[in-house]
């Protein structure tokens, strides 16, 4: 019991912070998430009702309700996380049917490669720099867009996602977001610079437009004076103005500079990572960049890897948490059901993860954290039916047994 009691206390005290939730919806809520962490099969509303104590019809209704998603991260990733936090943007493919499901459409799926029928999320989550995980924010369900009259676009909905969260984002002192290079658009990094104190840490194409900084005499006389450069060959750059940092591998050397991009309309401090062969040849290169022009080459290059911990987000929640099974079709089930599973893997990163020391850590297996919460369910279950004294140190051996059955790290 000891692992339940230490999950519905964590999960109690968050909600308590949050306000403006009844007694019975903070029940459910608790309830939920810990069934969350162990259920077995499809997290439809059918099986979730076989393992938990409510109808099929309450867990219906009461997923219809809202519940403030991010507040409830927030304070989790507060009492979890360390003080460095960068937040993560990506949108994920969901497979979904049914004329009637809210905004099905067609989106790109990352994994296939390809346009498919489903629906889309954007996820914020936050990045846990010093410990190396994401923990989820929220998730927003993308509408179908298709640049309407008012001339919104899918990139613009993107911005206002993040945007929307700002007070929150604000609250956790985060100053950069870590996007992929489809996000190495003017317009998103416009709305976001402009509209809030945020960065933007990303990736260019290979072949980007490029001006070095002109630092040459000007001419006197009429008119504006010059203010960028020569186009950057990015194949061949210039070591003078785009300078070596540091060699970070025997085949991969580093270098950076502030230079104008084209696309942008700004200047961007650029990290060029140069890969050699084994002969000492240049083979390929890849362009990183902020918006900062004072942030480090090498905390660019940190916080952009750091970003791909939102995929491994992705990751344990479609594959142990059912992000991809709901069968409802309404925008707001469709949502609790989104946050209930991302969040889900992150308590689990909380309670048995970030609390333990990291000279002592392995690699986080939410494999192990399902295994773990379902046998915790089977075993009750059992043994209250049982009736048997729990007070015999051989019923407790018994019951710790069945615990660890399964278990990656018993």
């Amino acid at each position: 019991m000891m692992l339940l009691n230490k999950a519905e206390s964590l999960i109690s005290a968050i909600i308590a912070k949050i306000g403006k939730t009844t007694k019975s919806r903070q029940k459910f809520i608790l309830h939920l998430l810990i069934l969350y962490m162990g259920l077995r099969g499809k997290y439809n509303f059918i099986n979730i009702a076989r393992y938990g104590k409510y109808t099929e019809q309450t867990y219906r209704n009461q997923m219809s309700k809202p519940f403030d998603w991010a507040g409830f991260n927030k304070n989790l990733i507060q009492q979890n996380c360390s003080d460095e936090l960068i937040l993560a943007f990506d949108p994920s493919y969901l497979p979904k049917s049914g004329k009637k499901t809210a905004h099905v459409g067609r989106f790109w799926s990352g994994k296939d490669q390809a346009v498919k029928p489903g629906i889309e999320i954007g996820s914020i989550a936050v990045v846990d720099v010093q410990n190396g995980t994401a923990l989820s924010l929220e998730a927003v369900q993308t509408p179908k867009i298709a640049k309407n009259e008012t001339g919104e676009s899918m990139v613009d909905h993107y911005a206002k996602v993040i945007l929307d969260k700002l007070p929150v984002i604000q609250s956790l002192h985060i100053r950069y977001v870590a996007v992929d290079a489809f996000f190495s658009k003017n317009r998103f990094i416009d709305a976001i610079t402009s509209q809030s104190p945020l960065e933007i840490v990303g990736r260019l194409r290979n072949d980007a437009n490029l001006r070095y900084q002109f630092t040459g005499k000007q001419n006197t006389g009429r008119g504006r004076k010059r203010k960028y450069g020569v186009k950057v060959d990015v194949e061949h750059i210039d070591w003078r103005k785009i300078r070596f940092c540091f060699e970070e591998d025997e085949d991969v050397q580093i270098f950076s500079g502030i230079v104008y991009s084209v696309s942008l309309q700004r200047l961007i401090r650029i990290v060029y990572l140069q890969n050699y062969d084994q002969h000492g040849y240049e083979t390929s290169h890849t362009i990183f960049f902020s918006t900062d022009l004072n942030l480090s080459p090498e905390k660019i290059l940190q916080y952009y890897r750091q970003r791909y911990q939102i995929e491994f987000l992705f990751r344990d929640a479609k594959n142990f948490a059912g992000l991809e099974d709901c069968q409802a079709r309404s925008e707001n089930k469709l949502h609790f059901h989104v946050n209930a599973s991302l969040s889900t893997v992150s308590l689990a990163k909380a309670l048995h993860y970030l609390n333990v020391p990291k000279e002592e850590r392995d690699s986080f297996s939410m494999t192990d954290v399902k295994v773990m919460y379902f046998n915790q369910f089977i075993t009750d279950f059992i043994f209250s039916k049982l009736a048997l004294d729990m007070s015999c140190e051989k019923y407790k051996s018994l019951y710790k047994e069945c615990l660890n059955i399964g278990r990656l790290a018993a």
